[in-house]
């Protein structure tokens, strides 16, 4: 059965709460004070099925005051329905209706003449061409006008053959997370909190978990209606009753809205599509004003511009003043709080936070978001981020693009000028790749400026170069340097390459070849056993071993000896643990080292001078650097 949403609208006391008694059989007054007053503050909501159709009826409330529970009904509506009363004809309200359904993005609409009977032929025929003129400023054209009265039972046939003819024939996708505005809330004795909506997308089961966005909290769906009708399962479209388990009434309010857990998140900064009415001031901005969106209304504030003329467009700056919940091209409304009324309408480009304060480029980034297509729209974000991971998730929430059209967009995207590269899943851009790159060798020659070594360890430059990048880019983008040459690496050492840092590709064979001698060696070569091992000449290993001193990866302990530096933090954390029996001596320290006193002397010497070690007579004792060294090995224990 094909489901139809029909938002039913007009200025107060129209008659709109009547028709909708006389197709449905549903009196949709139902609040005592709407009994009292005879207008309707309150939305309403009704249903009735004409053979293979189901049509969903939303009362909305016609009065000025009341102009913001009418944005709560029309937020999903297939068909606007416009009650216009033949013997008051266009009221006030009546066009802010009309521009509020073409703003929400309602593109079929219906006008009820309602109370002919109260008029002759040549008013109701007077009152068709006012429609017809006035309609078409909001883009509504060959609008069917069905002519009808209630109390007569005139035209309620060919309103029902009418709306049928228009009736939603296509299924709504249910693609995407579940997620539902809040437009009732109440509690029923017995069963707890009840909330109202229509879903905006996917669907919800009984027995499922939702999450009240604002909170964070969660509750469980235990009863689910369709127009009063229990169900087990209802989808995007559906006027929807739940009542939730777990979470009490108290804790929700009109405009909240649940959604599948961890799906969804509110924002306060937006890039808004606005177009301002044709019948609007001039709009000057900064501007404080009441903003709508799905059943959400809220104060908020316009930025980005500074003039706006009645009929024309432009990408603004929106912020609200509590988080709301958007997708891509979510419509909107603006309303002016003094004197009340309607303005503008727009969509929703892009949600953000507060943080994101360059005014610009997020003007830049709208004019691409509202101009292209899926493939440009990613591009537009990959240039403002410059690094982005997008997930199928957030492609669907923030660009609209479905899941059988995301692969696609991904590699149109790669194809942008804007995006540079692809990186696990990383999309890079152009100027973040060079604004990282510059960093880096910034970073080296501010090194090599400095004086004191020309070398800095590359998890150094990993850490500081990644501001506004993760680290996985920073490395990629180092290597990159370094295939140009610009840098050079040895070991996990970094430098900006020069006649003193870089090495041939023979010398950095032979490099690998002599750290390779040293490598866990407690009885380290001289410079003279060190070439013939290596079948070189004494002065070309021994420029080696001083290059490699000098990255500290070699320590120099005298006696024409070098020891790598890990192999000498090794005999100094065994040096500790022998001095808690008290001071050694060089034979027992040799002894422990299990080294000759060829090397036992100059290692000590080493340590003497390092301070790791005190002399007191022919004894050695831990020494001030030690309890350094200890300290240190104690937070590498710790950290793994």
């Amino acid at each position: 059965m094909n489901y139809t949403i029909v938002g039913v609208i007009g200025h107060i006391d129209h008659g709109k709460t009547s028709l909708v008694a006389a197709l449905s059989g549903v009196d949709t007054d139902t609040h005592p004070e709407e009994k009292r007053r005879g207008i309707t503050i309150d939305l309403g909501f009704a249903s009735y099925t004409d053979q293979d159709d189901q049509f969903a009826l939303i009362d909305a409330p016609g009065h000025q005051k009341y102009i913001g529970n009418l944005l709560a009904g029309v937020s999903a509506v297939d068909i606007g329905l416009l009650v216009v009363a033949a013997d008051q004809g266009i009221q006030a309200q009546t066009l802010e209706h009309a521009a509020i359904l073409q703003s929400l993005g309602v593109k079929t609409l219906v006008v009820a003449m309602s109370r002919v009977d109260l008029v002759d032929q040549t008013t109701r025929d007077q009152l068709a061409e006012e429609l017809d003129f006035f309609l078409a400023e909001f883009g509504f054209h060959d609008i069917p006008q069905i002519q009808l009265s209630v109390v007569t039972g005139e035209g309620l046939e060919s309103l029902k053959d009418q709306l049928r003819e228009l009736a939603r024939t296509t299924e709504r996708s249910q693609q995407g997370p579940f997620r539902m505005p809040i437009d009732r809330v109440f509690t029923i004795e017995g069963r707890g909190c009840v909330i109202a909506g229509t879903p905006w997308s996917g669907s919800v089961k009984l027995g499922d978990q939702v999450e009240l966005v604002r909170s964070g909290q969660t509750a469980r769906v235990r009863e689910l209606e369709v127009h009063g009708q229990d169900v087990q399962e209802s989808q995007v479209g559906m006027r929807t009753a739940i009542n939730l388990a777990g979470i009490s009434s108290a804790d929700l309010e009109r405009g909240d809205e649940i959604v599948t857990p961890d799906s969804h998140q509110g924002h306060t900064r937006f890039i808004v599509e606005l177009t301002l009415f044709s019948d609007a001031a001039d709009l000057k901005c900064p501007a404080t004003i009441q903003w709508h969106t799905a059943a959400t209304s809220c104060e908020a504030t316009i930025r980005g511009i500074r003039h706006l003329a009645a009929g024309e467009s432009s990408i603004v700056v929106v912020d609200a003043e509590v988080p709301v919940v958007s997708t891509f091209a979510q419509p909107c409304l603006f309303r002016k709080p003094y004197p009340v009324g309607s303005f503008a309408g727009g969509r929703v480009l892009a949600a953000l936070d507060r943080s994101d304060r360059k005014m610009n480029r997020l003007l830049q980034m709208g004019r691409q978001l509202a101009a292209g297509n899926a493939a440009e729209r990613l591009a537009a974000w990959v240039e403002f981020r410059g690094e982005l991971s997008p997930d199928a998730a957030w492609l669907h929430l923030q660009l609209g693009i479905s899941p059988t059209e995301q692969a696609d967009a991904v590699l149109a995207c790669l194809e942008q000028e804007a995006v540079a590269e692809c990186l696990e899943g990383r999309l890079l851009s152009g100027e973040i790749l060079q604004r990282t790159r510059r960093r880096v060798i910034d970073l080296l020659t501010a090194q090599m400026d400095s004086g004191e070594d020309a070398w800095i360890a590359e998890d150094a430059v990993l850490r500081r170069a990644a501001a506004g990048v993760s680290k996985p880019v920073v490395a990629r983008i180092i290597q990159q340097v370094i295939d140009d040459k610009a840098i050079v690496r040895f070991n996990s050492l970094l430098a900006l390459a020069s006649e003193s840092t870089v090495l041939s590709k023979k010398q950095r064979a032979k490099m690998e070849r002599i750290l390779g001698l040293y490598k866990q060696n407690r009885t380290p070569p001289t410079m003279k056993e060190l070439a013939q091992q290596t079948e070189s000449t004494i002065d070309s290993v021994t420029s080696l071993v001083r290059f490699a001193s000098e990255q500290k990866i070699l320590l120099e302990i005298g006696n024409d000896l070098f020891i790598a530096s890990e192999t000498m933090a090794e005999l100094g954390r065994e040096l500790r643990d022998l001095f808690e029996n008290g001071p050694q001596s060089v034979a027992a320290i040799r002894d422990h080292w299990a080294v000759t006193r060829k090397h036992a002397i100059p290692l000590l010497e080493y340590c003497d001078r390092s301070g790791i070690t005190v002399r007191e007579g022919d004894a050695r004792l831990a020494g001030p650097a030690m309890a350094e060294m200890c300290d240190e090995d104690r937070v590498k224990e710790d950290s793994t």
